[in-house]
């Protein structure tokens, strides 16, 4: 129900009197950026579909195929979306709605027993394990709905832990942050392909061959489907 969001941020701290880690996320005409703190400062995932991905500040640039990043990101794509599917599910279970039940300030304040398996994509799921607990309130304001989240848990070690949420949540129409005429160099291009079967063998082919043109981020996302249905450039 949270899921239709332009932009969605989110700030996690495990006490409240320190910094903690904030992760943005964007979402306009299908694109969808996440933005996060790395070693080297400010990380991007900027997705761009049927295309390619591209990823600054993560220690690796190059135009390379979807196949050859595999072993470069791993699961770090399904990492950073956790960090957004985590609120985003409080959200929903401790609202019992979606944002346009948020007319004013809503409290949340439940307890659960039981694990939960909360859904990332179709391919990777989180367990948030009971028992555990959401306290706080979702605002709505000019800026969007706000909220603040207090969340206790039991980790690994069998310890209380706790878990502060706060953030804003919009779906005003808006952009990705990301100039068109941004060169390349500072981006790891992780190119789109397609696996087929061949003699009972995985087979995996580039959408593109030819990617020597591209040397900024406008290059590629030239290379978006037209009204006819094939990327341009895709191979035939």
């Amino acid at each position: 129900m949270w899921a239709g969001f332009s932009r969605f941020e989110v700030t996690y701290t495990d006490s409240s009197d320190k910094e903690g880690s904030t992760f943005e996320y964007y979402v306009s005409d299908r694109e969808t950026l996440m933005s996060f703190e790395a070693q080297k400062g400010t990380a991007m995932i900027y997705s761009i579909p049927g295309v390619a991905t591209l990823w600054s500040n993560i220690g690796y640039v190059g135009v390379k195929t979807s196949q050859e990043c595999r072993g470069i990101v791993k699961d770090t794509f399904a990492i950073i979306q956790s960090y957004a599917v985590r609120p985003l599910f409080f959200l929903g279970f401790g609202t019992k709605g979606g944002p346009e039940d948020v007319s004013a300030v809503k409290t949340i304040d439940l307890h659960s027993e039981e694990d939960t398996r909360v859904q990332i994509n179709p391919g990777d799921h989180m367990i948030i394990g009971g028992p555990w607990s959401l306290r706080g309130e979702v605002t709505r304001s000019t800026s969007g709905i706000k909220f603040t989240i207090h969340h206790e848990f039991f980790g690994k070690n069998g310890k209380e832990a706790n878990l502060n949420l706060k953030g804003l949540w919009i779906d005003n129409k808006t952009s990705i942050p990301v100039e068109e005429n941004e060169s390349l160099d500072g981006w790891l291009v992780c190119m789109a392909g397609k696996y087929s079967y061949e003699n009972g063998n995985s087979v995996y082919a580039p959408l593109f061959e030819d990617t020597s043109n591209l040397n900024n981020v406008g290059d590629v996302k030239a290379l978006t489907k037209p009204s006819n249905g094939r990327a341009k450039g895709a191979r035939r």
